[in-house]
């Protein structure tokens, strides 16, 4: 995966190119189905989130927290897929973990900060949710087998028309430098949100639960990105995507936020988090799913209110 090119991956320098670069972004988005915003992320929060994520995982290589959701679900049964990382040295284990925002305060304020927020609410459209927020280490010398694959589990079948409204978006928070090739970058095939993903003949359920997947995907049209700490990738969820191994001898540490549809069910949270109700705006209770008076009745997740929908509106952006 080293050898993937780094280039052709439309980017957007969202720090100085305001309104116009909000609309090159979604623009971008619908022709390529990702982009990469430049400087996209204010310096105290990409500290404050970077500084949480160092946290999670130096807990996680004592041993005072489990990889992946292990220790805060319900669920008895781990996918064959997860089997293998949990027998290597946790120093080894790419480190994720799901719900952040009802892990960590640190992390709420990310899911509407500008520009991204303006982005995603004008791509998507006024009626969003959060449906999942992750954190990924990808530490030197990690064991895990990089691939391409779709987001959402069955969702990762829907191929959607781009004249439309999207029905999820997925937008990746980089904290680490990643100036060359081969450091855990970001990888995709450009262009692929159009495709249906080329699942395995012996795949007839296309269960990303199975694994490996996407290993019939020429290397040569395959790109990876050259980020800074503060670049967001923002790409469709049905878009071919994944990540390079890491050679190199520093952590790979980011963020993962996936917007949908209000009527999508969450990914990795079953009710509106207790951290975000203690500590969100309304907006972000919102976007979180607490309805308030409105829920629960028939549709509500189908039809918000004007005032639902005037709360989730983005701020204003100054520039051209």
């Amino acid at each position: 995966m080293v050898d993937v090119p780094a280039t052709d991956i439309a980017e957007v320098d969202v720090a100085v190119s305001g309104r116009e670069g909000i609309t090159a972004a979604v623009e971008s988005l619908r022709s390529d189905g990702v982009v990469i915003l430049r400087r996209a992320v204010d310096p105290a929060l990409l500290a404050s989130v970077s500084d949480m994520v160092i946290d999670w995982h130096e807990r996680f290589l004592s041993g005072a927290v489990h990889n992946y959701s292990l220790g805060e679900e319900t669920a008895t049964r781990i996918p064959d897929i997860w089997q293998d990382a949990f027998t290597e040295p946790r120093e080894l284990q790419g480190f994720r973990k799901w719900n952040v925002a009802g892990m960590d305060s640190r992390f709420i304020p990310l899911v509407d900060c500008e520009p991204l927020y303006s982005i995603i609410h004008g791509f998507i459209g006024p009626d969003l949710s959060v449906t999942k927020t992750q954190m990924l280490v990808l530490p030197p010398g990690c064991l895990d087998s990089p691939f391409l694959h779709t987001d959402a589990g069955s969702l990762a079948d829907v191929v959607e028309h781009m004249d439309a409204s999207p029905v999820m978006v997925s937008a990746q928070v980089f904290l680490t430098d990643l100036p060359s090739p081969g450091m855990g970058n970001f990888t995709c095939v450009p262009g692929s949100h159009g495709k249906r993903y080329p699942w395995s003949p012996d795949n007839p359920t296309r269960s990303q639960l199975g694994g490996p997947l996407g290993e019939d995907i020429p290397m040569d049209i395959r790109r990876q990105a050259i980020v800074r700490a503060g670049d967001v990738a923002v790409f469709i969820h049905s878009l071919w995507h994944g990540a390079t191994s890491n050679a190199s001898p520093v952590p790979r540490r980011s963020l993962i936020l996936s917007y949908a549809k209000s009527f999508v069910r969450p990914y990795d949270y079953e009710s509106t988090p207790d951290i975000v109700l203690r500590h969100g705006t309304s907006r972000q209770r919102l976007l979180f799913g607490d309805l308030g008076a409105w829920a629960f009745r028939p549709g509500c997740f189908y039809h918000y209110p004007d005032d639902y929908l005037k709360m989730l509106a983005s701020d204003p952006v100054v520039g051209p």
